[in-house]
């Protein structure tokens, strides 16, 4: 089956982009472009470049829908990125969980941010930010017992006689 690949850059452009592309992935993509211009046959460009014929068919695919652009890597992420966070939320947090007047659980924490500084913040970003102000320990958010007194680091158990 003949592969049918619409003109929208000429072979001496897709030669240029070749050479100036640091992406890998892109460069093989653009190869497969090229061999088709040159009406290698599926087979022979699978064979030449290692890649899988339903491969070449979907590059051929996605070029003829959407032009060079549909072949970029995509490195994925949020599109608008990482959201950057004030530590003064977290510095609060903590001077809250400080207080020791309750049990806190990332949920709890999640709820008082959002009670206290209105965002929306992940547990998951909780707990990466708790862990990483070294103030609170991973386990849960408590603070280190080599950084509090020994009372507080005992707080809430039974003495042992």
């Amino acid at each position: 089956m003949a592969i049918i690949l619409e003109c929208k850059n000429s072979y001496e452009e897709l030669k240029f982009l070749l050479k100036k592309n640091k992406d890998e992935l892109m460069k093989s993509r653009i190869k497969i472009l090229l061999l088709i211009k040159k009406d290698v046959s599926r087979k022979e460009i699978s064979e030449r470049l290692s890649v899988n014929k339903g491969t070449i068919t979907n590059v051929v695919k996605r070029y003829n829908q959407n032009g060079l652009e549909s072949l970029r890597t995509n490195k994925g992420g949020r599109p608008e990125g990482n959201p950057l966070w004030d530590d003064n939320i977290f510095e609060g947090l903590v001077k809250e969980i400080e207080k020791q007047d309750r049990y806190w659980s990332l949920p709890i924490m999640k709820e008082w941010i959002q009670k206290h500084y209105q965002k929306a913040i992940s547990e998951k970003t909780v707990w990466y930010r708790m862990r990483h102000m070294n103030q609170m320990s991973y386990k849960s958010s408590r603070p280190h017992p080599y950084l509090g007194d020994k009372k507080k680091a005992c707080w809430g158990l039974p003495k042992v006689l």
